[in-house]
């Protein structure tokens, strides 16, 4: 893959972090990954200018279920933060145990780009970053 975007990972389950990472890692060697657990650090760090003006193409992977700050509390603060760059951050919301009716709020927002349920797996990721080059 030439162009490696870059991915910010958000979930509360660790092993689900390392497992995220090992499948871009296998899928793309060149593609950077930042990980975060709480969805406040990664909030900090989107709104930061350094995260705004280094990268075109983001891809930002949400657990939808966590503690805190949760994927719909996550999504409207996106909602206001990415008014400006819808082009470049990417938003995909992961899910193990998504109803429906959760399937159908989170695909609601203006600035969620797709939905999968988990696990990842290399097949999705392919099929993230297509969406992504295609919708640029």
């Amino acid at each position: 893959m030439k162009n490696s975007p870059r991915f910010i990972l958000l979930d509360d389950d660790l092993f689900a972090l390392t497992i995220a990472n090992k499948i871009i890692r296998d899928y793309s060697r060149r593609a950077e990954i930042i990980s975060f657990s709480a969805g406040k650090e990664a909030i900090e760090y989107i709104e930061a200018d350094s995260c705004k003006r280094k990268y075109l193409k983001t891809i930002f992977l949400t657990d939808l279920h966590m503690p805190e700050i949760d994927g719909f509390e996550l999504l409207g603060r996106m909602e206001n933060i990415l008014k400006m760059r819808r082009d470049q951050l990417h938003i995909f919301v992961l899910s193990a145990a998504a109803c429906p009716d959760e399937i159908r709020r989170v695909l609601s927002f203006n600035c969620v780009t797709g939905f999968y349920n988990k696990p990842l797996s290399e097949d999705k990721i392919a099929k993230i970053i297509s969406r992504v080059q295609f919708s640029l």
